[in-house]
């Protein structure tokens, strides 16, 4: 399965020319639509004001507006690139959001008062346009400023939170990737681990069939060796695959080990036929074959027979692998199928999460019952924690 990447958010910015990349070039649409965003609705809100509750003539109260949010948009391009200037301290952003955007603040209303009033005196300007005495301009003229300098220290906190947020993002997207590779990279992994004690005993079943002259058993046994070597190795691109797959390759192992033990292994296989075509993890229930292999046929004198089921069970998968016998507690040679299990719970906790599980003990038909429950398939993949 090929890995699919999560994009990254800052892929996903506008395209723009290189110019504008040059203005911007931290957070690009980040920094372009909050500049803009706040000081378009800065003209929109006070031309509106103007319009419904301004004098008759309001062509002077609108350049006035559009004045002052040219300037200022300019400033606060000036105060992002401070504040980009200042990496990732928050420290040194919040003094640029203290000390240097209080004159920046007046700077704004400095320019704007000043253009709006030449060629007369800025305070007489002030003065007359508000209808104030002189001695009240310069107040008015910090209140204006105080006013500019919060807008200012606004954009900034939105700007930084925004920018958190995203870089905040941007490190969950790629921890996931990277889990999820690494995830993808473990389950291809184990399609390339074979058994070697499997191998080992195969190939020593096709050499005494060898000695003993049994050459059509030798071949048969060849041929499903290289059969189920073959099915299993085959990468093919997808680490999924249905129920019927999954057992049919179990099946095959199990043939090849019933010519170790002709006499002792019986195997059976029950499938209801509304799960065949459910999508699990390769090789899922190959470490639970193995294991009644290893710990139920080759540790028995007598026949022992190997049930490999498949049903429906309150909408979730339930796969059960069983044989003849009893799990003791503290049994040591149980105990040392610890591998197997703990790889295929940490593959259904990497798939699905807290939805699956895997459960081991003696059942009440007497057999030794290892069963995976597996939720809905559509819960493959689904990122649950992000």
């Amino acid at each position: 399965m090929a890995t699919q990447f999560l994009p990254a958010p800052e892929n996903l910015s506008p395209k723009v020319s290189p110019f504008w990349h040059r203005i911007f070039p931290v957070n690009i649409d980040l920094a372009m639509k909050s500049i803009f965003g706040v000081w378009t609705a800065y003209f929109v809100v006070n031309a509106l004001r103007a319009l419904l509750w301004g004098a008759p003539d309001h062509t002077h109260d609108l350049e006035d507006y559009l004045i002052t949010a040219t300037i200022s948009v300019t400033v606060t391009w000036a105060l992002y690139r401070l504040l980009i200037l200042m990496g990732d301290s928050t420290g040194r952003a919040l003094f640029i959001l203290t000390i240097p955007t209080i004159f920046l603040a007046i700077g704004v209303a400095y320019l704007t008062n000043l253009i709006q009033s030449y060629p007369v005196p800025m305070l007489d300007h002030i003065s007359l346009e508000h209808n104030i005495p002189s001695r009240e301009a310069l107040s008015h003229f910090f209140d204006t400023a105080f006013v500019d300098y919060l807008i200012l220290v606004g954009w900034g906190g939105l700007y930084l939170a925004m920018a958190n947020s995203r870089k905040t993002q941007v490190a969950l997207i790629h921890s996931r990737n990277l889990e999820r590779a690494t995830r993808e990279s473990e389950m291809r992994a184990l399609r390339y681990q074979l058994n070697p004690h499997f191998v080992f005993n195969a190939l020593n079943s096709v050499s005494s069939l060898i000695i003993d002259k049994k050459n059509g058993p030798a071949e048969n046994l060849v041929d499903g060796l290289a059969d189920y070597m073959r099915s299993v190795l085959n990468d093919d691109g997808d680490d999924m695959i249905t129920v019927d797959q999954e057992i049919a390759q179990q099946v095959r192992y199990l043939e090849i080990e019933q010519v170790r033990f002709p006499k002792r292994l019986k195997f059976e296989v029950q499938i209801d036929d509304d799960v065949r075509a459910w999508k699990i993890p390769a090789l899922i229930i190959q470490p639970l074959v193995e294991n009644a292999i290893k710990h139920g046929v080759a540790q028995s004198c007598g026949p022992v027979r190997v049930v490999i089921s498949a049903v429906k069970d309150a909408g979730r998968l339930k796969l059960e692998v069983a044989n003849d016998g009893r799990m003791l507690a503290g049994n040591d040679k149980a105990k040392g199928t610890g591998t197997g299990l703990s790889n295929i719970k940490e593959r259904l906790a990497a798939l699905y999460g807290p939805s699956a599980a895997l459960f081991t003990g003696n059942d009440k038909k007497g057999m030794v019952a290892a069963t995976i429950i597996i939720p809905d398939e559509q819960q493959i993949f689904r990122d649950y924690c992000l």
